[in-house]
């Protein structure tokens, strides 16, 4: 065998081994990491991932509340459920917002009697999700 074919036999093999040295340490890597899986804030509600730290409450119409912890002000997140514009016939869904309410009278509401807005901690009157 010529040192050329030898050198060339030689490449191969260490091109297979460069190669499952790679491989091996790049799945090593993914095994190696932890997840990484962050607590929900339970201020705020997600009536999608049926996450209401303050309950679901029922409303008018068909209408749901998936309500987020209340702050010390008593104030809290709402997330509204109602139907789509089907009416009862058709699928409804978990609106993308979720407002600043207080319960008044029993009832759920954006603002309070005799005027002024609930607080939330500071926080905006509405969270986009």
């Amino acid at each position: 065998m010529s040192w050329q074919a030898s050198r060339n036999r030689l490449s191969g093999v260490n091109m297979i081994r460069l190669f499952a040295v790679a491989a091996a340490t790049a799945a090593l890597t993914f095994v190696a990491v932890p997840i990484a899986a962050a607590q929900p804030d339970p201020k705020i509600p997600n009536g999608e991932a049926n996450w209401c730290p303050g309950g679901q409450k029922s409303g008018q119409g068909g209408t749901r509340y998936c309500l987020g912890e209340p702050f010390p002000d008593g104030s809290f997140y709402s997330q509204t459920w109602s139907f789509g514009a089907g009416g009862p016939f058709a699928p409804g869904s978990w609106h993308r917002t979720a407002s600043c309410s207080a319960m008044v009278n029993g009832q759920i509401q954006g603002g309070l009697p005799y005027g002024g807005v609930p607080e939330c901690g500071g926080g905006p009157r509405v969270i986009h999700f």
